[in-house]
């Protein structure tokens, strides 16, 4: 036992969700309030703790759940995608099973690039409102029957035991095909029930465009009162400039969020140009500090888009993934292979991608793209995918008004 995991469990003693030293900063402050309120609303306990992004530690989590002493699901997340539970409930197996379920539903409901944030808050929806886990069909082979034959054989007693054997498999292949034929048909009736594909991925899809529609409205209000701060001050004509820009890209943003008949894609669009938003805050920002003869201003949460090393190196929100921009901030640029037609066909071009993908492109894995419709959308013709997110053919905002127009 480390000294960690009991200053960890004497911690969730009076607070369910606890964020170790190498997390902080680094984790979505929105999304961990949100599950520490949906924490609350359960019938059981449940404790998290948030550990930095080299990976939860199991060994870690199972100390804590000692040193605990108590009842209740115990989840351990990183700052990047991993999630891990463990549990204990005495006398409580039906409690136990269900807490089980339900992160075998969410498996099946997150990829492995989801983040482990969004993984949480997901999990905890299903504890409070469970799901019956889809049913999968396993095949069952008939038992067979080796029978061996003796050349020349005259004893009667070996004729016989070889008949005999010969009708027992016949009889089990008869019990085995009719328990088979209910099993099918139990298992048919549990997925018409419980595994409508459609209606599974549907269920999925608003599930997701619920959390990051939720999120993208609070992170526009943020954005909003920033622009008021902003609009007060005496600006030089080039920040007036890019608080303008900002302002085009916001207004652009809200009109998606505020659309409830827009895509997932389109929503994953909006935070490209929220992050987009919050570049050009900073730029402002950090202009007028330096102006002012002040340390160049940080922001504590990224949201626009931009280079990789000239953007961190002066504290600029970073690119999201124009893999998927739902995997998360990017890590480096890099050539890509889009896979489309016109004047990219056959071509690479290098743009942002995040931790996951770039590991994809060393180990020459398929890049995980987000979808439009059915289809990854580098392959199809929307504003998205001619511009890649924003990350060429110019200015996005610019390149949506033409579209819509």
């Amino acid at each position: 036992m480390t000294q960690q995991a009991q200053t960890i469990a004497e911690a969730l003693s009076t607070d369910p969700v606890y964020v170790t030293q190498s997390a902080q900063g680094e984790v979505n402050e929105t999304l961990l309030q949100k599950a520490e309120t949906k924490i609350d609303g359960l019938d059981f306990d449940v404790y998290v703790i948030v550990s930095g992004d080299d990976g939860a530690d199991r060994d870690l989590l199972e100390q804590v759940k000692v040193y605990n002493g108590g009842e209740g699901a115990f989840i351990m997340i990183d700052t990047n995608t991993d999630l891990v539970v463990d549990y204990t409930f005495e006398d409580q197996h039906d409690l136990q099973m269900q807490v089980m379920e339900q992160m075998s539903v969410g498996r099946d409901q997150w990829s492995h690039s989801t983040p482990s944030q969004t993984k949480l808050n997901m999990l905890l929806d299903l504890y409070a409102d469970p799901q019956a886990a889809p049913e999968r069909e396993t095949g069952q082979e008939a038992p067979g029957s080796e029978v061996q034959t003796v050349d020349g054989a005259s004893s009667t007693a070996t004729v016989f035991l070889g008949g005999a054997v010969l009708v027992l498999a016949l009889v089990i292949a008869v019990i085995w095909f009719a328990r088979s034929r209910r099993e099918r048909a139990k298992a048919a009736r549990t997925r018409r029930r419980f595994e409508l594909p459609a209606r599974l991925l549907d269920r999925v899809d608003d599930l997701q465009r619920k959390t990051l529609r939720e999120g993208l409205n609070e992170d526009t209000t943020e954005l909003a009162e920033e622009f008021t701060q902003l609009q007060t001050q005496n600006l030089s004509a080039t920040d007036t400039e890019g608080v303008e820009r900002a302002l085009d890209a916001y207004q652009m943003a809200r009109t998606i969020v505020d659309d409830t008949e827009a895509e997932r894609i389109d929503l994953a669009g909006a935070m490209v140009l929220l992050r987009q938003v919050g570049r050009e805050i900073a730029e402002v920002k950090l202009h007028r500090s330096v102006e002012h003869g002040a340390r160049p201003w940080k922001p504590d949460v990224a949201r626009a888009s931009g280079s990789m090393k000239s953007a961190r190196a002066r504290g600029l929100p970073q690119s999201l993934c124009t893999v998927n921009p739902l995997h998360g901030e990017a890590r480096s640029n890099r050539l890509v292979s889009t896979e489309r037609k016109g004047h990219l066909a056959g071509k690479s071009v290098r743009v942002p991608v995040c931790g996951n993908c770039l590991s994809d492109l060393q180990s020459g894995r398929e890049l995980q793209w987000i979808f439009d419709g059915d289809r990854p959308y580098v392959k199809g013709d929307s504003v998205w995918a001619q511009t890649l997110f924003g990350a060429i053919g110019g200015d996005l905002v610019t390149a949506l008004h033409r579209r819509g127009s």
